[in-house]
Formats: structure tokens, C-alpha cells, sequence
């Protein structure tokens, strides 16, 4: 459970800006209808590490103990998947295709009737993924960990980084156009070269970056500890003003104008194309 007034945020899902959901450590989902949070009462009590959508008729929350909550038909269920691994994120295509992975490498992935295990050739811990189609995932973790899904398995290659460095969060525009964020400001991209080499980005700082996410590829933002956040241009990294001295953990947008990030206390910032605005856990709109 959680310490102080509000939960640690650890992960965030907007469907349009009337419709958000965020997930933490305190295991209780919470929606912003446009005006206001509301909590979310379900059976569990363990912190939610993560969630996913394909629309809002479908949306896995995972987390600590293995727990997985399913929204559907307008309610939420826990899900049994038989194991109990804790689980740091979800990721997906559609309700036919869905990916939950975290602690020691344990990945199942739902194809439509009923949840698989699938060997990600790691032990170490994933974090997030991303890709254009299941037949092309990026996958990241800790200690440098990186595999790429080509539709059948998770392929290993070569670590990116030294296993000093753990990578955790991975987006991008297309194939030849990824991005991926990790500790001691690590920022590495990948546009698609013959050879499959990733290129190491200047961040302009030592702080760990725990999430990545853009509108375009002139347009992304990175954020992680003591209230980073970086904005890519296209030609270079720079830091912005958050508003805030709080950590923050994921970043997810609609649009350039409309991208929102969360963190610790029950914060959750929306940058409106100019500035970031707080509209935090007991804040009304």
C-alpha cells in the first residue's frame, strides 16, 4: 500500500480528454470523466504496475502478485492467468493480441481463447514494449535487456547498452523510427539501418528516463526522476519545466497539444502545447 494522501501513479491510459485512467500503487484504478477523478473498487489490493487498451471496452490493468483486472461489458473482473509473477506492464493490438510481461522475464500472451506463456529469452525483468505489428516488437528491461518480436518469438540480440544500464521505456513512428529511454539519462534510436544499430542520444542528463512517447517525430517527450522531462525536436533533446519537483513515471498523449504524464502523490500533469498543468488526483477540472 501507499504513504500520504494520494498514491504513487505508475502508468496511465487516455482515451479522449474525458476519459483517463491511471493505475499505482495503492491497486485502485482511478478515471477522470472531464471534470473530476473517480476510484474504481475491484477485489484487488495489490499495486497496479500498468495498463493497456485497444478501446474502451477492453482495458488489462496488471501488477504485484501476478494480478491482471479486465474491463469489458462495463465492469472489471480479475483474471486468473495461473501465474503469480509480478507484472509491470501490458501490451497490445487488438482484444485478440495482447502481451503481459514483467518480473524475471515472465511474458503470456493472450491470442483469443485462453492465456500462453511465451519464452522471451531473458531472466531479466521486462519493462515495455512497442511496435508497429506483431510481427515487429521491441521489447526492453532490465540490465540492458532488448528482444524483438518478429511474430513467431522473441528474438535475442545483441544488448544495446551494459548491463549498468536498464532500459524501460520504448516508442516510436514506424520500423525504421524507435525510440528507447533508460537509466543514467540513456536515450538510444534506431532509423532503420541495414546493420541494426542503435544510435546512443545526447539527453543532457544523468537522471533515470522511465517513459518516452510523441505526437510525431519532431515532437516527443521523455520523463523519469526528480520531475524530468525532455522534449525532442528532431534535432536535438532539451529539458522543460514540468511545473513540479515530483518524480514521474509514464507519459501518453492524444496530440501534440494533449499529452499528459503521472508520478508520485497522485500527480498527473497535461501539457496543452505551451506549458504543463496540474490536474492531479483531488484536483477537480
Amino acid at each position: 500500500m501507499f504513504i500520504g494522501d494520494q498514491p504513487d501513479l505508475l502508468d496511465l491510459w487516455p482515451f479522449r480528454e474525458d476519459s483517463i485512467y491511471v493505475v499505482g500503487k495503492d491497486g485502485i484504478p482511478q478515471h477522470f470523466d472531464g471534470t473530476e477523478w473517480l476510484p474504481i473498487r475491484t477485489e484487488n489490493s495489490n499495486p497496479l504496475m500498468g495498463i493497456w487498451a485497444s478501446d474502451e471496452n477492453n482495458i488489462y490493468a496488471v501488477g504485484v502478485g501476478g494480478v491482471v483486472l479486465h474491463f469489458q461489458d462495463k465492469k472489471w473482473t480479475q483474471i486468473d492467468t495461473g501465474s503469480y509473477d509480478s507484472l509491470n506492464a501490458a501490451y497490445g493490438y487488438d482484444e485478440n493480441n495482447v502481451f503481459i510481461y514483467g518480473v524475471g522475464g515472465r511474458l503470456l500472451y493472450w491470442g483469443g481463447d485462453q492465456w500462453h506463456y511465451r519464452e522471451p529469452n531473458t531472466i531479466h525483468d521486462l519493462f515495455c514494449m512497442w511496435g508497429m505489428d506483431i510481427n515487429n516488437i521491441h521489447a526492453v528491461g532490465g540490465e540492458g535487456t532488448y528482444r524483438f518480436h518478429d511474430g513467431k518469438q522473441f528474438q535475442r540480440r545483441d544488448e544495446l547498452t551494459s548491463e549498468e544500464i536498464s532500459l524501460y521505456g520504448v516508442w516510436g513512428f514506424a520500423n525504421n523510427d524507435v525510440y528507447i529511454v533508460g537509466s543514467h539519462g540513456t536515450i538510444l534510436h534506431f532509423d532503420g539501418n541495414e546493420e541494426g544499430n542503435w544510435k546512443s542520444m545526447e539527453s543532457g542528463t544523468e537522471e533515470y528516463l522511465l517513459g518516452v512517447w510523441g505526437s510525431s517525430p519532431s515532437h516527443i517527450i521523455a520523463v523519469g526522476d526528480n520531475a524530468t522531462v525532455l522534449h525532442y525536436d528532431g534535432n536535438k533533446w532539451s529539458l522543460m519545466d514540468p511545473g513540479t519537483d515530483k518524480y514521474l513515471t509514464k507519459v501518453r498523449g492524444l496530440s501534440a497539444n494533449c499529452i499528459y504524464a503521472v508520478g508520485d502523490d497522485g500527480l498527473v500533469i497535461r501539457f496543452d502545447g505551451k506549458k504543463w498543468n496540474d490536474m492531479s488526483l483531488g484536483e477537480n477540472s
